[in-house]
Order: structure tokens, then sequence, then C-alpha cells
């Protein structure tokens, strides 16, 4: 493959090795293995990386807009320049990459938030 390294695919083999991994899991993932003081004291801290992920996605969903809208400003404003027409389509590729790259860190995410809801090992949010 030229040297070229396959991460997207590399990426799905990990889920699917991960999600199999947690649906065969032992026992001791089951939701009488969490005691509850410890999932009380731990609350603000699963509130807390929730509000981080939910704070990162959306500044990441917010950045990528505003590239793609950068690029059809460039792309608008290059005229006959190949050359500037060629960056500013570049650079709506790459906002359109960033908005898939955010799609799939909200899919991941909430497939693990639900894996873990259904072991008992977190709250449901």
């Amino acid at each position: 493959m030229n040297g070229r390294l396959r991460v997207p695919g590399r990426l799905a083999a990990f889920a699917a090795t991960a999600a199999f991994y947690l649906a065969s899991a032992h026992n001791a993932l089951a939701a009488s293995s969490v005691p509850p003081a410890a999932q009380k004291a731990l609350q603000p801290v699963e509130n807390m990386i929730g509000a981080l992920v939910a704070i990162t996605i959306g500044l990441g969903v917010t950045l990528s807009g505003a590239v793609i809208v950068w690029g059809g400003i460039e792309k608008t404003l290059a005229g006959s320049n190949a050359e500037a027409e060629h960056r500013a389509h570049k650079r709506i590729e790459n906002g359109i990459h960033g908005l898939i790259w955010m799609f799939l860190a909200s899919v991941i995410v909430g497939t693990i938030t639900a894996i873990a809801v259904a072991y008992g090992l977190i709250s449901s949010p």
C-alpha cells in the first residue's frame, strides 16, 4: 500500500476488539462489583469528564464548520488564481474531514458510555 498506514481500518479493528472484550468480560464488571459508595464519590468526576467531552466535541464541530466557511470565502475570492482555489478546496476538505472525525468521536464516546452504563460502572448521563 505504498508505505501508507490504514488508520481507519486499524481503528475499526481496535473498536471491534474492545467491544468484543467488553461484551464477553468477566463477571467482575457486573453492576454489583462497584460499591455504591465509590459510585457516589466518583459522580462529580463523571460529570466533569462528560462536560469536558461535550465541550471538546462541540468546539471541534464549531471549528470544523468555521474552516469550511473560511475555505468557501477563500474559494469565492480566488477568482482565476488556480493555486488559491486549490488551497481553498483543500481547506474545505479538511473541514469536512474534521466534521467526520467529530461525528466518529461522538459515536465512540456514546458507545463506551452505553456499555459502561449497562455494566453499572457509571450512572446514566
